[in-house]
């Protein structure tokens, strides 16, 4: 750090004016002078000798102080450095360079909180200075405190707009962070210094379809299509866009377009019978569908469509007259193969369903639905080791999955197994879900074979409160009062007796 030669020689000559003993100040001003000619040339060792003299005839010049510190920080006696900028600052709480310097020393001794309020502290003197905000903002990232390095950046930009690698600083912690909606914000400031930027425009569309901000994303697809011109890429973007805003009339109105482009697209037909689909138009989603199969049958995705139509229109036979001769084609395809496991579960043909949910399990190993699915056959089958194990795995990796919870209770209570492990399961069931009529029932039922009806009989009539018309919580009812009632008698008969 180099300081200004008139400065110094400047608030020398005032403590020379105010000084009673000129002579003295005189001979400081010149131990002064060469001490700081000695620094320029690198002669720290002489330059502090020359400052120690002038002190000694000016103990309270604050800027000798500094000088003599920063002559011990080259030196590398940065305690020496530092009782002599203490003093500085005694002496001119506001001496900046003393400020400046000592912050210097900390970050060198990794004494980050004193260096985080010493720069604080220059920031109150220098608000302008945007070297000491991208300090505070270093200081933050070594601290783990990213919203407040981020505000540092993005206050270092406000002060200087030319500050752009601070934007990227931020930018960059905001996305390691997976602090999307600060990304946005500071992605935001970067396209407006670069607004023709495609990588940030395409980093603007992501950030803003994670946050769910879908008008922005429509806006940045919009600015994207102007730079790089309109494809079916961007016209499947927006389509998808305007149906999470509700407009199906667009979304489609978008895919047509494309399909003009490219009639057999085989991105372009999956998106419109998709669309057909959700909207229920399912005739024109089969032409179209059928338009994938003739010009992509090695793209499963056409059979896949059939299978998905049938069982909303809860036709499991026809999903599995789609599917089935396709399976061994699409071996390594998970949604073939659960859809197809799904499909035989439905008409109670336990074996062919574990055969291909066990495939999809293979392909995909962390489908949760495939397990739960996969763990009711096993307890169709009676097959309770395989079925236990999933429902163990599927509640230690998610101690919030309220169903592998409620359903490995029920399994529990009907082979009449570790009752108290099942209204352990079953409490933690309604503790994630209390207003579940399901679960509500199942706690209910292990109630009633722990013989304790009151408790039974309470969860059932708060199950069927929510779910009035199941005839099977009905049934669980019934069933509860007809044995309280028998009990009763029994107690009353042998009372008499």
């Amino acid at each position: 750090m180099v300081r200004s030669q008139i400065k110094l020689v400047l608030v020398c000559f005032i403590n020379i004016i105010a000084a009673d003993d000129i002579n003295n100040q005189e001979l400081a001003l010149n131990h002064f002078m060469q001490g700081e000619f000695l620094m320029n040339q690198g002669n720290y060792a002489l330059a502090v000798l020359e400052f120690q003299d002038a002190i000694e005839l000016d103990p309270n010049a604050s800027t000798i102080h500094v000088s003599i510190a920063d002559g011990y920080r080259r030196l590398g006696k940065l305690n020496r450095a530092e009782d002599h900028l203490e003093i500085a600052l005694d002496l001119d709480p506001e001496e900046e360079e003393a400020l400046e310097i000592l912050g210097q020393i900390f970050l060198t001794q990794k004494r980050y909180r004193d260096a985080k309020a010493t720069y604080v502290e220059l920031t109150k003197i220098n608000p302008n200075n945007i070297d000491f905000i991208f300090t505070l903002a270093d200081l933050a990232r070594i601290e783990k405190e990213w919203n407040l390095a981020i505000d540092y950046y993005i206050k270092g930009y406000e002060i200087n707009s030319l500050a752009i690698k601070g934007l990227e600083q931020a930018l960059q912690i905001a996305l390691t962070t997976s602090n999307f909606v600060r990304a946005e914000e500071v992605c935001s400031l970067l396209i407006d210094e670069n607004p023709n930027n495609i990588e940030l425009l395409e980093t603007m569309k992501d950030l803003t379809l994670f946050n769910g901000n879908y008008e922005k994303s429509l806006t940045i697809i919009n600015e994207i299509e102007k730079i790089n011109g309109i494809s079916n890429d961007i016209l499947i973007q927006k389509s998808a866009l305007y149906e999470e805003l509700q407009k199906p009339d667009l979304a489609l109105e978008m895919i047509y377009m494309a399909l003009e482009d490219d009639s057999v697209n085989i991105d372009v037909l999956h998106r419109l019978v998709t669309l057909l689909m959700s909207q229920e138009k399912n005739e024109d989603a089969i032409l179209y569908n059928q338009k994938i199969i003739d010009h992509h049958p090695e793209d499963a995705r056409g059979f896949i469509n059939i299978a998905v139509m049938a069982m909303s229109g809860k036709n499991p036979d026809d999903a599995i007259l789609a599917l089935g001769p396709h399976a061994d084609k699409f071996i390594k395809d998970f949604t073939i193969q659960y859809l197809l496991g799904t499909a035989y579960y439905q008409i109670k043909d336990y074996q062919n369903s574990k055969i291909y949910l066990s495939r999809a399990l293979t392909i995909y190993p962390q489908s949760r639905n495939t397990k739960h699915n996969l763990a009711l056959i096993y307890d169709s089958t009676g097959e309770w080791d395989e079925s236990d194990k999933l429902y163990i795995d599927l509640i230690s990796s998610d101690s919030t999955d309220a169903q592998a919870y409620n359903n490995y209770a029920y399994s529990l209570v009907e082979r009449s197994k570790n009752m108290s492990f099942a209204l352990e399961l079953a409490q933690n069931a309604i503790r994630l879900e209390p207003k579940s009529a399901a679960y509500l029932d199942t706690i209910g039922w292990i109630y009633f074979k722990m013989d304790e009806y009151d408790e039974a009989i309470r969860y059932i009539r708060e199950s069927l409160s929510i779910d009035s018309g199941n005839i099977t919580i009905q049934g669980h009812l019934n069933e509860i009062i007809k044995n309280k009632t028998e009990l009763n008698i029994q107690k009353m008969q042998q009372a008499e007796n």
